[in-house]
């Protein structure tokens, strides 16, 4: 069972990865060269996310 604490958080950390993405693109098409900057918030967020959920990839359900 996932933990309210840590589904918040990966919302959250998915929100965050949403806008870098999106902040990444409307930088390319309006050529205001901060792509990058999106592009890093996306992906710090996503490996945060990754972090996060981390320990609950190895709890087994107890059902085997």
């Amino acid at each position: 069972m996932v933990s309210k604490r840590r589904l918040g958080a990966s919302l959250l950390l998915l929100g965050l990865a949403f806008v870098g993405a999106f902040h990444a693109v409307a930088a390319v098409a309006f050529g205001t060269g901060l792509a990058q900057v999106g592009a890093g918030l996306a992906g710090i967020s996503l490996l945060s996310l990754v972090v996060v959920n981390l320990p609950a990839l190895g709890e087994s359900g107890g059902d085997e």
